[in-house]
């Protein structure tokens, strides 16, 4: 079996009793109509619930400012994923009414938190399709949401591509969730799905009032049916608690799986496009395992053009020996092979979509879908009704044949489900699931799976080991996708490894055919820092068996894999700008953090601040700063940084390390971007001695910068060279490495004078 995510609840419980949670309790008013929401901070919230349905073609509303409350509200003890909570329920609709409505509230002890969640109740005798069930409705009189300065109040969605507004400005919806902080005294709430997985939700707020409803997609409900509503979290607590406590909500009433660990590898898709032949896959691959300390033994994934037509995902005439047998010569180099497609398109002309018109996706007037020619797919494209039985089997048979072919790592593009079911009883959440449950099981649970989603979903969590949290990154539109990368970091590691898309080499490259970086260099080291920062996937797309391309082989070396630490965006939230987003690393040996400070202005240069205690650093105390570009340590400084005047796209990628006392410590490495949180595996200290054991991760040669009072000389070294030590400053050496082999234990040992 496929082990699930199962979060430690006990350590989240524990975490969680730590915390206050006088606030933010949630009650029924006296006639139950509505429920108060009490917080500690300028606010006070007064919301209805209700359900929307059709009938006979005509809108309904019922809920609790409709209905009359059916007997008394029921009290009692539930369980959650994060400790006990009171749940209070209420019916409305007098004795034999032909609807009702049910709202359940649960008060959680140990947070400032509740859910909400609805059921709608059809005992008529007639079918109802249901529209949407509003959880926290304070709009147009059925509530209010007073808050104070709702200018200060910043609004970021957090699965969407838009950018966070101030509550005085927002006149719009936010995709599922919605965090809110007020930028002024860093107080927070959220307003998010929970689970288990029903349907999607929104979070509407315009004119300053706010209702958060899910959307039920007209589903049926046929008489003497009820029909729940997704269950809504709302948390008051700080912002990083607000969105850790959510997500992890979320993957555990999802089943996230338990983390493969980050991945890196090859991509066909910039270098070649729909171009790539097997020749020049083999050109590649010969360039890989000719040169494992570069680029070690990850996975060789083929793109978009190998196929013989969309729906036929068999090699073509540029793939002679066949989709089974390249798989197999990738395996043979010690690699993993990957494959992308499509499993939901299809071409106009394929002989199944021509037996099964039926399974084709359509919209309301019955039409079918259709993509319009493009370079990359001339003929067009029609797509697949997942819901159908015909299409389940037709898709079932992609990902097998894939998986028999001997893949180990599978892409799927285009996730486009329609909104036309087969059942009508699946909101487009179900269908969605239902979908990636059948890629689940075709797939097994050893293949790894990466979904391309653009934006985050609910709907692949626990079938997915990975998903694209961006836009695909064109060299040219890399400013464009941070905007989601970095927002997105919270789900990495949670619901699935976070998949950034490719980086690039260098700037330019003249045998690279996608083009280039306009921005320039600042650009595009802002772009390679993050990937590798990410932590999930770290991947490549150039033509690595070039000469121009091997001359910049290193800054491969540099992030293969994504960093061992899991960072976070520090801004998130707190400013509409991602501006600062890194670690902070515990280690045996002595702590430190690493952060990417980034000028995110388009047009102009700016400062960029990082407070040492919200970056996880001691206060008071003195740190060492290294500049990983410079390979150099810059400076000491206590309690903040300031990037000043950083220009516009540029970043600062920086370690801070705590000085404590004389004794050697490691205070910089430009052998890895995540600057010695993944290249480092230990560090040993006796009175003579430094022992430093390496991973199989970074650069073959660079430098490690040392801290120490007394001057360090060369020792022992296993697997690599010592090719110099040199003073670096006072009280700084610098440690040069050089041939580190990977697959082997490494170490170096240094003397103390």
């Amino acid at each position: 079996m496929i082990k699930r995510n199962r979060f430690k609840l006990f350590s989240s419980l524990f975490i969680a009793s730590m915390l206050s949670a006088t606030a933010a309790e949630a009650t029924f008013t006296p006639k139950a109509d509505t429920y108060t929401v009490k917080s500690d901070f300028s606010a006070n919230f007064t919301a209805s619930a209700s359900a929307v349905y059709n009938v006979d073609g005509k809108n309904h509303r019922v809920g609790t400012k409709s209905l009359p409350l059916n007997g008394k509200v029921s009290v009692s003890t539930v369980s959650t994923p994060f400790g006990d909570a009171i749940q209070s329920e209420a019916t409305y609709g007098a004795d034999g009414a032909d609807y009702k409505f049910t709202l359940k509230i649960k008060q959680l002890k140990d947070l400032k938190a509740f859910t909400v969640q609805g059921i709608f109740h059809n005992h008529s005798d007639k079918n109802a399709k249901l529209a949407t069930i509003d959880l926290f409705d304070t709009m147009g009189g059925t509530g209010q949401f007073e808050i104070a300065d709702p200018a200060k109040w910043l609004i970021t969605p957090l699965m969407q591509h838009d950018h966070a507004k101030t509550l005085a400005e927002m006149n719009g919806s936010a995709k599922e969730v919605a965090l809110f902080v007020n930028t002024e005294n860093d107080k927070s709430f959220l307003m998010g799905p929970a689970g288990p997985a029903e349907a999607h939700c929104r979070v509407e707020i315009r004119g300053k009032e706010v209702k958060a409803y899910a959307e039920m997609d007209r589903v049926l409900v046929e008489p003497g049916e009820s029909r729940r509503s997704e269950e809504m979290l709302f948390i008051f607590e700080d912002a990083k608690t607000n969105t850790d406590v959510w997500t992890k909500w979320v993957a555990h009433t999802h089943k996230a799986l338990s983390n493969k660990g980050p991945v890196y590898g090859w991509c066909s898709w910039y270098d070649r496009t729909t171009k790539i032949d097997e020749a020049h896959v083999m050109d590649v691959l010969e360039t890989l395992d000719s040169n494992p300390n570069t680029f070690g033994k990850g996975i060789v994934q083929i793109d978009d053009g190998y196929q013989i037509m969309d729906g036929n995902w068999n090699g073509n005439a540029k793939f002679p020996s066949n989709m089974s047998r390249v798989a197999k010569k990738v395996r043979e180099a010690g690699m993993i092979p990957g494959v992308w497609f499509a499993p939901l398109m299809v071409n106009p002309e394929h002989p199944w979509k021509k037996a099964n018109p039926e399974a084709i996706q359509t919209n309301a007037k019955g039409i079918s879908s259709f993509m319009n020619p493009n370079p990359f797919h001339p003929d067009g494209a029609n797509w697949i009704n997942p819901s159908h039985p015909k299409s389940k089997k037709f898709l079932r048979q992609v990902i097998e044949t894939a998986r028999d072919n001997g893949y180990g790592y599978i892409k799927i593009d285009f996730n486009g489900i329609g909104n036309q079911f087969v059942d009508p009883k699946i909101t487009r959440l179900q269908a969605f699931r239902n979908l990636y449950t059948l890629y689940r099981d075709a797939a097994g649970e050893d293949m790894y799976i990466l979904s391309c989603l653009g934006q985050p979903t609910r709907g692949v969590i626990g079938f997915v080991n990975a998903a694209r949290v961006g836009p695909d990154s064109h060299p040219a539109h890399f400013s464009h996708c941070l905007e989601s990368v970095l927002r997105f970091q919270i789900f990495n590691r949670v619901w699935w490894n976070n998949d950034a898309d490719v980086s690039y080499l260098d700037v330019k490259l003249p045998s690279r055919r996608v083009g280039y970086t306009p921005q320039g260099e600042d650009m595009w080291k802002t772009w390679h820092n993050t990937v590798a920062l990410t932590g999930g996937t770290a991947m490549i797309s150039e033509p690595v068996n070039k000469d121009d391309v091997k001359a910049v082989w290193r800054n491969y070396e540099i992030m293969r894999p994504g960093s061992a630490e899991n960072s976070r965006l520090l801004t998130l939230g707190k400013s509409a700008e991602n501006s600062v987003f890194g670690f902070n690393a515990q280690r045996t040996y002595g702590n430190f953090a690493v952060y990417n400070l980034y000028n995110s202005d388009k047009e102009k240069s700016h400062d960029i601040s990082i407070d040492f205690v919200e970056a996880g650093l001691p206060a008071d105390t003195n740190c060492a700063i290294y500049d990983f570009w410079k390979n150099e340590v810059t400076g000491y400084t206590k309690d903040s940084y300031t990037a000043k005047a950083l220009a516009k796209n540029a970043s600062e990628l920086l370690r801070f390390t705590p000085i404590k006392g004389g004794a050697p410590q490691l205070v910089g490495s430009n052998l890895h971007l995540s600057i010695g949180a993944t290249e480092v595996k230990e560090i040993f200290t006796t009175k003579s001695m430094v022992n430093i054991k390496l991973t199989n991760a970074g650069a073959q040669n660079g430098d490690l910068i040392f801290y120490s009072e007394k001057e360090l000389t060369a020792g022992s070294a296993e697997n690599c060279k010592i090719a110099g030590i040199a003073k670096a400053g006072k009280n700084l050496w610098k440690v040069s490495l050089t041939g580190r082999k990977f697959d082997t234990k490494q170490s170096v040992s240094l003397k103390i004078k």
